[in-house]
């Protein structure tokens, strides 16, 4: 069987096709596209033509990887961007068309939820205690869990595009600008994360703003999920990250090994959301997961189809993803 998933974020939309053999899973492909979705939403309350017309032509360009891989099995899902737009049910019609089926659109618990299970189905994690931070374009998603299950969760508009667009209008950025930024998130999440707990779970990071950061502080000119899945940042390491970021231009940012350039602007919010949880929690270190919603989508998708007994294990994989 081969499953296609689309997920339609803030920023970006990713897209993997898997196959299921022998009580395995195998990533055929993995793709990335930015299209900045949630542009000016915070502005206008709806989503651009333009950003509509970048995501349109962007799902019709992985629909058609989809046919050529004779998938068998489709799952789209949108997030924070679509669920906040008043034109939502005009977008979601339009992609219904290009891609031939339905959209769903999740809840900021239903998002959390699911980028838990994705999570969950890596081997690595199967059965622990964890504490996932989830940092999305439009929201930031903050999930609790104990012995491979989770307890509470929750999602705030604080994603990187949101914050970029509400408190980050020039660049460079000031070194007290980026500490206020900080402290303005950690203010946000004190009171909703007033009665979460680290306590003896792990602290795993999932989304573009964490896999940038491990690829930057390795060096990475190229995006290797080899070498950034299951890395560690330290509470320090992700503070003198910031300070790096601070005071560059955005051409002297895209110059950073590691940092594509559909997340230049983006990373100094990303990174402030990461250190204001870190300080709020008491995390010494994140450490860091590739897989997140779309991966929990293609778990649930192989259950809905081949049932429970049926165990979403995928192989070790090699793909770039972009």
């Amino acid at each position: 069987m081969r499953y296609a998933v689309f997920d339609l974020g803030s920023n970006s939309i990713k897209f993997i096709v898997a196959e299921t053999r022998a009580n395995s899973v195998r990533l055929l492909v993995e793709k990335s596209i930015s299209t900045r979705l949630a542009e000016d939403l915070i502005n206008t309350c709806e989503l651009r033509p333009e950003a509509v017309a970048r995501t349109l032509t962007a799902l019709k360009q992985l629909r058609a990887v989809a046919t050529e891989l004779e998938v068998e099995h489709f799952r789209a899902v949108a997030t924070s961007a679509v669920r906040d737009s008043r034109n939502r049910r005009e977008f979601l019609r339009a992609a219904r068309e290009v891609l031939g089926f339905p959209v769903r659109l999740l809840s900021g618990t239903e998002e959390a939820e699911t980028i838990f299970s994705g999570v969950m189905a890596d081997p690595r994690w199967r059965g622990k205690d964890l504490f996932i931070l989830d940092i999305g374009g439009g929201s930031a998603e903050w999930v609790q869990g104990r012995h491979g299950k989770f307890e509470k969760r929750i999602s705030l508009p604080l994603g990187a595009v949101r914050l970029r667009e509400r408190f980050l209008h020039q660049y460079p950025v000031a070194p007290d600008t980026a500490a206020l930024l900080v402290e303005t998130v950690r203010a946000q999440i004190e009171h909703p994360l007033a009665s979460y707990s680290l306590g003896p779970r792990k602290l795993v990071g999932t989304g573009g703003t964490i896999t940038c950061l491990v690829a930057i502080k390795k060096g990475l000119a190229k995006f290797d999920p080899a070498k950034i899945d299951h890395s560690i940042l330290t509470i320090r390491q992700v503070r003198e990250l910031l300070d790096r970021f601070t005071g560059k231009t955005l051409e002297q940012l895209h110059a950073i090994p590691g940092l594509p350039a559909k997340r230049t602007d983006l990373i100094i919010p990303g990174t402030a959301v990461v250190l204001a949880t870190m300080e709020h929690l008491g995390a010494r270190k994140i450490q860091v997961s590739v897989r997140g919603l779309r991966y929990g989508v293609l778990t649930a998708a192989i259950r809905e189809t081949e049932g429970p007994g049926h165990h979403a294990h995928r192989e070790k994989h090699h793909a770039a993803i972009s």
